[in-house]
């Protein structure tokens, strides 16, 4: 009850137990121990527990390995490319690089935070689906060798994209330009050499908390050169 009463506080609204769904976040080895079949909040239906939710159009599993979220992903956006080669003769290369970023990139980069601390069998996944972006503009085949067209297209590999996406959000956060509950997340060090280091926040054990925009923030400031 406690559950409901906050959500109606929140959100202002009345909590639709047929529709809604309950996930534990934590690591394999103790997921496997915590056995939870639904709750009932005094309504006709009981929610369930689940093992993966759709979130903003991510797919959160609950060891955030983000696996099905990425297997979803290049399912869509093969299938995107696999359409426009139909059509691929009728456009500009200008043309094709514009619709492939408004239909396929930007799927690539949707929340891509995300992925900071991913497996590397994930990311070499979203490098994939990359790379028959640049395929599919340049008019290469599936087993071509890229050389430099993502150089040539002005794209970062998808590793450094998600760095960039993450150290931009953290400049923003510092100069006024973010949310306030992103600004607050940052506190600058009034010790050591430099005046520009922000506090990476402690943690006692190695797990979610490294991936979190609270630590990662900050340890990707500190770590730009002094002259950007």
């Amino acid at each position: 009850h406690c559950l409901k009463q906050w959500y109606q506080r929140r959100v202002r609204g009345q909590m639709n137990d047929a529709k809604t769904q309950i996930i534990i976040f934590g690591p394999s080895l103790v997921l496997k121990d915590i056995t939870l079949n639904g709750v009932n909040f005094g309504g006709s239906a009981s929610v369930c527990f689940i093992n993966t939710v759709k979130n903003l159009g991510i797919y959160m599993d609950s060891a955030l390995r983000l696996d099905n979220h990425v297997m979803e992903l290049k399912k869509n956006c093969f299938h995107t490319l696999r359409n426009l080669a139909k059509i691929r003769f009728l456009l500009s290369e200008k043309q094709l690089k514009t619709i492939v970023n408004s239909l396929v990139v930007s799927c690539l980069d949707n929340c891509n935070g995300l992925f900071y601390g991913a497996s590397a069998k994930v990311l070499n996944q979203l490098q994939l689906i990359q790379n028959g972006c640049a395929k599919a503009i340049t008019g290469k085949y599936k087993y071509d060798h890229l050389d430099d067209d993502l150089n040539t297209l002005h794209w970062l590999p998808v590793k450094k994209r998600i760095i960039f996406k993450l150290a931009m959000l953290s400049y923003k956060a510092l100069n006024g330009l973010a949310p306030s509950y992103l600004e607050d997340l940052f506190q600058y060090s009034h010790h050591g050499h430099s005046p520009k280091l922000i506090i990476v926040p402690y943690l006692p054990t190695r797990g979610f908390g490294d991936r979190s925009f609270s630590v990662i923030g900050p340890r990707l400031y500190n770590a730009l050169p002094d002259s950007i």
